[in-house]
């Protein structure tokens, strides 16, 4: 198993919720409503993602549909910076673009993978959360179907020019970003943004695997 591959694993032993532990990672997302209000731009679109995501379609059907959604409503670049850590400035703004390009490329096949099915979840919104003037985290309990135990979904958002943003998403308080920096810096330490984009492309040239 490779290095990307790998780590996709890393928070099973924490998030023990069969196999839809990222599939609400990111399926809360596309935003309508007022850019200064983030919770209300969390729910404005709740039920067309998630008539989208639990439609029975199929994984690559979904892969289509999904894609241009998540971009608009996450911050895919900074995402991946995020998840690079300190060795992202060294890279070239090429290899910045292609590292991001594959990343999200990768992050969208994971969640179609996962959310493809016909029930959906029991969502409960918290009280939003200021983490300074800019930032904030929203938080949610979730109960998957045929299931009485919730568990956490937390979303921190950060306010761009375009709008509010995904930046972070944390399950069980366990944070998707930090999740992936230990083995990009791994893999940045080994072999440079060479090393981490030739990890993706062959991530992304396996077939879809809900189980992956």
């Amino acid at each position: 198993m490779g290095q990307i591959g790998h780590g996709i694993y890393l928070c099973r032993y924490q998030i023990r919720v069969a196999a839809i532990n990222l599939s609400f990672v990111i399926c809360h997302l596309s935003f309508a409503a007022s850019p200064s209000d983030p919770a209300a731009q969390l729910h404005s679109e709740v039920d067309q993602v998630l008539a989208l995501a639990y439609s029975g379609q199929s994984s690559e059907a979904l892969v289509d549909r999904a894609g241009p959604l998540l971009e608009k409503d996450f911050s895919f670049e900074l995402v991946t910076r995020q998840a690079i850590g300190p060795g992202w400035r060294q890279f070239t703004a090429s290899d910045q673009q292609k590292i991001t390009d594959l990343f999200t490329r990768l992050v969208i096949r994971i969640y179609s993978a996962r959310v493809v099915g016909t029930q959906r979840p029991n969502i409960i919104y918290g009280k939003t959360i200021t983490l300074a003037p800019d930032r904030c985290e929203i938080p949610t309990r979730v109960t998957a179907p045929n299931s009485d135990k919730p568990y956490s979904v937390t979303y921190r958002l950060i306010n761009l020019p375009s709008g509010w943003r995904i930046y972070d998403v944390l399950i069980e308080g366990v944070s998707f970003v930090a999740n992936y920096r230990a083995q990009f810096d791994e893999l940045a330490q080994r072999g440079g943004a060479a090393a981490i984009i030739k990890a993706l492309e062959a991530k992304l040239a396996e077939p879809i695997n809900p189980n992956s």
